[in-house]
Protein backbone atom coordinates (compact mmCIF):
# COMPACT_ATOMS: atom_id res chain seq x y z
CA UNK A 1 0.00 0.00 0.00
CA UNK A 2 2.97 2.27 0.35
CA UNK A 3 3.84 4.88 2.82
CA UNK A 4 0.50 6.19 4.64
CA UNK A 5 -0.15 9.82 4.44
CA UNK A 6 0.96 11.97 7.12
CA UNK A 7 -2.04 13.49 8.08
CA UNK A 8 -2.31 17.80 8.99
CA UNK A 9 -3.98 19.25 11.96
CA UNK A 10 -7.95 20.11 11.00
CA UNK A 11 -8.07 16.51 9.13
CA UNK A 12 -11.34 14.82 9.98
CA UNK A 13 -11.46 12.14 11.96
CA UNK A 14 -14.03 9.16 11.26
CA UNK A 15 -16.05 8.43 14.20
CA UNK A 16 -19.93 6.98 14.72
CA UNK A 17 -22.69 9.23 14.89
CA UNK A 18 -23.61 10.36 18.01
CA UNK A 19 -27.86 11.62 18.38
CA UNK A 20 -26.42 15.35 19.22
CA UNK A 21 -25.27 15.29 15.66
CA UNK A 22 -28.92 15.73 13.98
CA UNK A 23 -28.67 19.05 12.89
CA UNK A 24 -25.48 18.80 11.19
CA UNK A 25 -26.36 15.12 9.55
CA UNK A 26 -29.23 16.95 8.29
CA UNK A 27 -27.32 19.53 6.47
CA UNK A 28 -25.30 17.23 4.31
CA UNK A 29 -28.46 14.77 4.00
CA UNK A 30 -30.09 18.22 2.33
CA UNK A 31 -26.63 19.08 0.14
CA UNK A 32 -27.60 14.79 -1.07
CA UNK A 33 -31.23 15.80 -2.10
CA UNK A 34 -32.82 13.90 0.92
CA UNK A 35 -33.94 16.92 3.05
CA UNK A 36 -35.95 16.80 6.38
CA UNK A 37 -36.06 18.94 9.76
CA UNK A 38 -33.12 17.77 12.12
CA UNK A 39 -36.01 16.83 14.38
CA UNK A 40 -37.30 14.21 12.36
CA UNK A 41 -33.88 13.08 11.73
CA UNK A 42 -33.12 12.97 15.64
CA UNK A 43 -35.52 10.16 16.48
CA UNK A 44 -34.36 8.40 13.02
CA UNK A 45 -30.84 8.64 14.08
CA UNK A 46 -31.62 7.31 17.65
CA UNK A 47 -33.66 4.01 16.31
CA UNK A 48 -30.65 3.50 13.68
CA UNK A 49 -27.71 3.97 16.23
CA UNK A 50 -29.67 1.26 18.67
CA UNK A 51 -30.10 -0.70 15.93
CA UNK A 52 -27.20 -3.62 15.99
CA UNK A 53 -27.13 -4.07 12.60
CA UNK A 54 -27.00 -0.34 11.30
CA UNK A 55 -23.88 1.91 11.23
CA UNK A 56 -23.80 5.58 10.92
CA UNK A 57 -20.61 6.79 10.42
CA UNK A 58 -18.99 10.78 10.58
CA UNK A 59 -16.40 12.61 9.67
CA UNK A 60 -15.86 15.16 12.07
CA UNK A 61 -13.00 18.23 11.25
CA UNK A 62 -13.17 20.18 15.03
CA UNK A 63 -16.55 19.44 15.53
CA UNK A 64 -17.81 20.41 11.93
CA UNK A 65 -19.17 17.10 10.39
CA UNK A 66 -17.67 17.29 7.07
CA UNK A 67 -19.54 13.68 5.29
CA UNK A 68 -21.03 10.97 6.39
CA UNK A 69 -21.85 7.33 5.59
CA UNK A 70 -24.61 4.61 6.78
CA UNK A 71 -24.27 1.33 6.44
CA UNK A 72 -26.33 -2.19 7.29
CA UNK A 73 -25.57 -5.08 8.09
CA UNK A 74 -27.92 -7.25 6.36
CA UNK A 75 -28.70 -11.17 6.84
CA UNK A 76 -29.24 -13.03 3.70
CA UNK A 77 -30.98 -16.16 3.35
CA UNK A 78 -28.55 -17.84 0.68
CA UNK A 79 -25.01 -17.17 2.71
CA UNK A 80 -24.20 -17.84 5.69
CA UNK A 81 -22.64 -14.53 6.41
CA UNK A 82 -24.48 -11.28 6.06
CA UNK A 83 -23.77 -8.31 3.44
CA UNK A 84 -22.73 -4.91 4.06
CA UNK A 85 -24.53 -2.78 2.14
CA UNK A 86 -23.91 1.18 2.32
CA UNK A 87 -26.62 3.62 1.70
CA UNK A 88 -25.65 6.49 1.95
CA UNK A 89 -22.30 8.32 1.19
CA UNK A 90 -21.98 12.37 1.69
CA UNK A 91 -18.99 14.65 2.08
CA UNK A 92 -19.65 18.04 2.31
CA UNK A 93 -19.89 19.87 -1.25
CA UNK A 94 -17.03 21.82 0.19
CA UNK A 95 -14.82 19.82 1.06
CA UNK A 96 -15.19 16.83 -2.02
CA UNK A 97 -12.08 15.53 -3.84
CA UNK A 98 -9.94 15.76 -0.31
CA UNK A 99 -10.15 12.30 0.86
CA UNK A 100 -13.12 12.50 2.89
CA UNK A 101 -14.94 10.20 0.68
CA UNK A 102 -12.35 7.31 0.89
CA UNK A 103 -12.22 7.59 4.86
CA UNK A 104 -15.74 7.11 5.44
CA UNK A 105 -15.52 4.18 2.84
CA UNK A 106 -12.71 2.49 4.43
CA UNK A 107 -14.35 2.68 7.76
CA UNK A 108 -17.44 1.56 6.44
CA UNK A 109 -15.35 -1.63 5.06
CA UNK A 110 -13.46 -2.05 8.44
CA UNK A 111 -17.03 -2.15 10.01
CA UNK A 112 -18.64 -4.65 7.33
CA UNK A 113 -15.35 -7.07 8.40
CA UNK A 114 -15.73 -6.24 11.97
CA UNK A 115 -19.30 -7.59 11.66
CA UNK A 116 -18.26 -10.77 9.96
CA UNK A 117 -19.62 -9.54 6.36
CA UNK A 118 -18.87 -11.64 3.31
CA UNK A 119 -19.39 -8.31 1.00
CA UNK A 120 -20.25 -4.62 1.18
CA UNK A 121 -22.15 -2.85 -1.75
CA UNK A 122 -23.00 0.36 -2.22
CA UNK A 123 -25.90 1.75 -4.26
CA UNK A 124 -25.76 5.45 -5.56
CA UNK A 125 -28.31 6.99 -7.70
CA UNK A 126 -27.30 7.21 -12.13
CA UNK A 127 -27.01 10.70 -11.84
CA UNK A 128 -23.77 10.59 -8.77
CA UNK A 129 -21.02 10.50 -11.34
CA UNK A 130 -18.61 11.16 -9.38
CA UNK A 131 -19.31 9.22 -6.26
CA UNK A 132 -19.01 6.47 -9.12
CA UNK A 133 -15.87 7.24 -10.03
CA UNK A 134 -14.57 7.14 -5.86
CA UNK A 135 -16.16 3.82 -5.66
CA UNK A 136 -14.43 2.36 -8.87
CA UNK A 137 -11.23 3.79 -7.88
CA UNK A 138 -11.60 2.02 -4.35
CA UNK A 139 -12.43 -1.44 -6.36
CA UNK A 140 -16.19 -1.39 -5.83
CA UNK A 141 -16.92 -3.49 -9.83
CA UNK A 142 -20.74 -2.63 -11.07
CA UNK A 143 -21.68 -5.87 -10.68
CA UNK A 144 -25.82 -5.91 -11.04
CA UNK A 145 -28.26 -3.16 -11.62
CA UNK A 146 -30.71 -2.17 -8.66
CA UNK A 147 -34.28 -1.50 -9.20
CA UNK A 148 -36.14 0.44 -7.04
CA UNK A 149 -40.10 0.67 -6.32
CA UNK A 150 -41.25 3.32 -4.12
CA UNK A 151 -43.86 2.22 -1.24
Amino acid sequence: MGRPRVRSAGWPRVRSARVGDAEQLARLFDQLGYPQPADTLRGTLENTLDDPRAGVLVADRDGVLVGAATCYFVPVAHERRPWCRITTLVVDEGQRRRGVGRMLLQAAERAAQDAGCSRIEATSALHRTGAHRLYERLDYGRTSAHFLKRL
